[in-house]
């Protein structure tokens, strides 16, 4: 264990802070706070001043306890996505959460934060249907409970913005699916680090968080043409298939097939809301997708790998 400040214990923990938006939240959090990062491999993770990490794993109970206690507030931001996890992710997030849900209790903890998806009533999508499962069982884990919801997180690190920034910046004619007409309103990574930093101050409840335009799967695509600079055509499918996509995406673009094949099914439904909670709850102004995108890009979202669980 490597605590941060001498003589001083986190009481925020943190769990997720090797992926991509836990690894952002982090360098936000720890500006102000000592923060407990829980993590499977402590060698992942770098050792800072302020930043005490605890080696356990959500999927063994026992290893729970240690790094729960004298804790008040979470952030839960893990999800199974990796390629070839036994049993399937869904059943590992399940488990996750139930293991979490029990030691927290236990030990007394306040506050649950929680970052999950958008789940339109016929998404189809086993990805979105278990993180609103994890939803369900952290929301009576303790006393507090803030979940947020969110498409797609625009940075570069997203899997999902990674997979369409390689996608268009490799094929310069580019097959349409049926889900081409499909809506969504992506966020920028910045504006979800700062609402989940928000979210230790507002009152407990879900909220949907999104950026400030509702696009079409094309629309995204032309965006982010323009901002790489090249042609950009596309050509529509009157059929859609998830596996079938998986494996030709997975073929162009740095990502397994069994991860890209839950991403491409949760594109079967609009991934919009009616109540974006960014700014009146969280104060923060939402980010267009062009500005969001192009800072992604510059940060180096199309030769960059992306990690799971975004």
């Amino acid at each position: 264990m490597a605590v941060g400040r001498e003589g001083e214990r986190a009481t925020l923990l943190l769990t997720g802070a090797t992926g991509f938006v836990g690894g952002a939240l982090l360098r936000g959090l720890r500006k102000t706070d000592r923060v407990r990062c829980l993590v499977r491999d402590a060698g992942k993770l770098q050792e800072a001043e302020g930043i005490e990490s605890v080696q356990a794993d959500l999927g063994e109970l026992e290893s729970l306890r240690p790094a729960l206690e004298g804790v008040d507030e979470v952030y839960y931001l893990v999800h199974s996505m990796e390629p070839g996890v036994e049993g399937g992710f869904a059943d590992q997030d399940r488990r996750a959460a139930e293991n979490f849900a029990r030691v927290a209790s236990d030990c007394d903890v306040r506050r649950t934060i929680y970052l999950g998806g958008v789940v339109p009533d016929d998404t189809g999508s086993d990805h979105l249907e278990s993180r609103a499962e994890v939803e369900r069982i952290l929301g009576d884990a303790t006393p507090e409970f803030v979940g947020l919801r969110a498409s797609m997180i625009v940075g570069a690190g997203s899997a999902s913005f990674q997979t369409l920034v390689q996608l268009v910046d490799r094929l310069p004619v580019l097959l349409m699916p049926s889900w081409r007409e499909r809506r969504s309103q992506p966020v920028a990574i910045d504006d979800v680090v700062a609402a989940l930093i928000a979210a230790r101050n507002v009152a407990p409840g879900t909220y949907d968080i999104a950026g400030p335009e509702s696009l079409k799967f094309e629309e995204l695509t032309e965006t982010v043409a323009e901002l790489l600079g090249q042609e950009h055509r596309s050509l529509p499918l009157p059929f859609s298939n998830a596996r079938i996509e998986a494996a030709v995406a997975s073929a162009v673009v740095d990502e397994d097939t069994e991860l890209l094949q839950p991403l491409m099914s949760g594109l079967h439904a609009d991934l919009t809301i009616e109540d974006n909670a960014l700014k009146s709850v969280f104060g923060v102004t939402p980010t267009s997708f062009r500005d969001a995108a192009e800072k992604a890009i510059n940060d180096g979202a199309v030769a960059a790998g992306a990690q799971p669980g975004s």
